[in-house]
């Protein structure tokens, strides 16, 4: 027993926003993971200043991809709860 369909236009919309932000987390997880290697790996002037930048662009792309994932299982939530 299938539930039935519902038109395109009844369901509930994600936000154009969701998927640049998706972008911008997957960059800061990179930037930050770059850095941090390269802060760790190396011995120099500017290693604590690296680290410190990986660090906050690696925390900045863990936000917000917490942020998307919430928004992303309560528009599933809705979404579930339309079908039925």
């Amino acid at each position: 027993m299938r539930a039935p369909r519902v038109p395109l236009e009844a369901r509930p919309k994600l936000n154009p926003l969701d998927n640049f932000a998706l972008c911008f987390a997957s960059i800061c997880l990179l930037i930050g993971a770059v850095l941090l290697h390269d802060g760790v790996s190396n011995s120099d002037v500017t290693q604590t200043a690296t680290i410190i930048a990986g660090a906050a662009f690696l925390s900045l792309g863990l936000m917000a991809s917490w942020f998307i994932a919430k928004r992303w299982m309560e528009w599933r939530r809705d979404y579930k709860g339309d079908e039925r």
